[in-house]
């Protein structure tokens, strides 16, 4: 059996192995010098600990506990430095809608192709126009003047 590690030893004396484990280890323990110094070791903290946690005992349980006190330094302070990023973020977008560009509707004509487009797809359901497979071609020449339209099904 390999050498133990603190931790194997500490579960061995809080006896968290299976039994026939413990004995194996029991075996090793009384063979190993190592191991022996670390089992020794683990049980002077454990019966340290034991001790400690008896004195914790004999303390007298009705000893008043005295009131919190919060250090001053995490007192809230009323600071109007914090709403000044607020108020420059309000400032901002309120004269960006305040001072916004007009918007100039575009005086350029629409070409004619566009036109016959538009006049062939008013108030038709695209969705069904798509599911029919219904097309307009519409052939125009450089300049673009429309040349012909075809509407397909």
């Amino acid at each position: 059996m390999k050498c133990l590690s603190r931790t194997e030893i500490q579960e061995f004396i809080d006896k968290e192995f299976e039994p026939s484990l413990m004995t194996e280890i029991s075996d090793h323990i009384e063979k190993c010098k190592n191991c022996s110094s670390l089992y020794k070791q683990a049980n002077d903290d454990k019966a340290l600990i034991n001790r400690l946690l008896e004195d914790d005992k004999s303390v007298d349980k009705d000893l008043p506990i005295p009131e919190f006190i919060p250090p001053v330094l995490y007192e809230k302070k009323k600071n109007i430095f914090r709403l000044i990023p607020f108020v420059v973020a309000a400032s901002i977008i309120g004269f960006i809608f305040l001072f916004k560009p007009a918007r100039i509707p575009v005086s350029e004509p629409i070409p004619e192709a566009e036109m016959l487009m538009y006049e062939f797809y008013d108030g038709q359901d695209l969705n069904k126009m798509w599911h029919e497979k219904s097309q307009i071609l519409i052939l125009q020449d450089e300049q673009g003047n429309v040349i012909q339209s075809i509407i397909t099904n």
